[in-house]
């Protein structure tokens, strides 16, 4: 895990007007499901071409279309998936999710504590979104702001979602505030003209990924949720 000061490393605070909303991903972010879901796909993955390094998987997963990976491995080995690949990583996701999910210590007062509009953009099925906000008791602060790629035409890294969000919430993209743990949202956040905050808290987070969240161009990198409020504070001026 990187050890980051989050004040030493901040950028200037950006020039469009300050910060009017956030919108956050979902995954990694507002509850500790990556890790879950990519040891859930690698291991499925693992069990139709026995060679696929599952550790390297599980990485390689983060903040990436399942399927992508299906065709990289496929391409490397030359494994023939079954046609239902899809719902069959969808489905022990979901499995394994109903076991083990849990929240990101400390979101839910520091979500509550920011006093700003907020919605989600996440690219998960809203189903598996709706019912990991439902654990993760975070429900109430969202209300009918949840968007995945059913309501756009691209997902992430695309800026589809988040620009949807942002248009939904009445806000122009440039005073919305953006929260990534990947860099598939990461780049989307940028290309949508929005500010991002780089999220370290998740248990899939290896050392050096502030470096490679900064490249895909965060502006800030939060490690906890206990940083996010102040980190807000000063964007918000």
């Amino acid at each position: 895990m990187d050890t980051v000061d989050p004040v030493r490393n901040a950028a200037p605070a950006p020039s469009a007007g300050g910060i009017s909303a956030v919108i956050f991903d979902c995954d990694g972010v507002l509850v500790d499901s990556e890790i879950i879901a990519c040891r859930a796909v690698a291991e499925l993955i693992a069990q139709y071409e026995p060679q696929a390094p599952v550790e390297e998987l599980v990485e390689q997963l983060v903040g990436t279309p399942d399927l992508h990976i299906v065709r990289q491995v496929a391409a490397r080995f030359g494994t023939v998936f079954p046609e239902d690949i899809g719902p069959r990583m969808a489905q022990v996701i979901d499995d394994a999710l109903a076991l083990s999910l849990d929240a990101i210590p400390g979101v839910q007062p520091a979500l509550a504590g920011l006093g700003l509009p907020m919605a989600v953009a996440s690219n998960s099925h809203l189903g598996r979104v709706r019912r990991s906000l439902e654990i993760a008791g975070l429900t109430r602060l969202f209300g009918e702001h949840v968007y995945t790629p059913e309501a756009v035409a691209r997902p992430k890294p695309a800026p589809d979602l988040y620009l949807h969000a942002a248009a939904r919430l009445g806000v122009e993209s440039g005073r919305c505030l953006v929260i990534e743990d990947s860099v598939t949202g990461t780049t989307a956040g940028v290309a949508a003209g929005m500010t991002v905050i780089g999220f370290l808290g998740g248990r899939h987070i290896r050392d050096g990924h502030a470096d490679r969240l900064r490249a895909a161009g965060a502006r800030l990198i939060c490690p906890h949720m206990d940083d996010l409020a102040g980190l807000v504070a000063g964007l918000r001026g």
